[in-house]
């Protein structure tokens, strides 16, 4: 079901970003990152793009800096982590962690589900990343204020 970004995927992943988040830039606890350099997962169904995750491995540590399943309950999400989480394993990383903001409370409860914990809340972060990615909205899902980060992880 998922298969590591490549050159031939590379570009479905960009376009998508690019349309769900304003891509290519994403902002994580005040850090702007580059999509279009992160290493990935895609996951297909029926030859189209399902769902992609991209992360960064530093300081021993993986941030999965993007999850998007572009088709709901279908175990697409879960596949693109477990897929995250052997990378880390990989490159021997103590832990997987991510950032979503206070409105997607979808991913809060799914992450959770998974066996993410909520590690830390950053108050007022969201006024940091609109400095450095101006195009990030007032008001995220459901109209509720996009102010803080959560950040949840998986301890390996």
């Amino acid at each position: 079901m998922t298969e590591r970004i490549t050159e031939q995927t590379r570009p479905l992943v960009d376009a998508q970003i690019a349309k769900s988040w304003s891509g290519p830039f994403l902002v994580s606890k005040g850090v702007l990152h580059d999509s279009r350099t992160q290493p990935g997962f895609a996951a297909f169904a029926d030859g189209e793009l399902a769902g992609y995750a991209l992360y960064n491995i530093a300081n021993g540590e993986c941030e999965m800096t993007v999850l998007e399943s572009l088709r709901q309950k279908r175990g697409v999400g879960g596949a693109l982590i477990n897929a995250v989480i052997e990378a880390a394993k990989e490159s021997n990383c103590r832990r997987v962690w991510l950032i979503t903001s206070n409105d997607n409370t979808h991913a809060i409860r799914f992450y959770q589900r998974f066996g993410f914990s909520l590690k830390a809340v950053y108050i007022d972060a969201m006024d940091v990343a609109r400095q450095l990615k101006p195009q990030i909205p007032l008001l995220g899902e459901e109209g509720i204020p996009l102010q803080h980060e959560f950040e949840f992880e998986i301890v390996l």
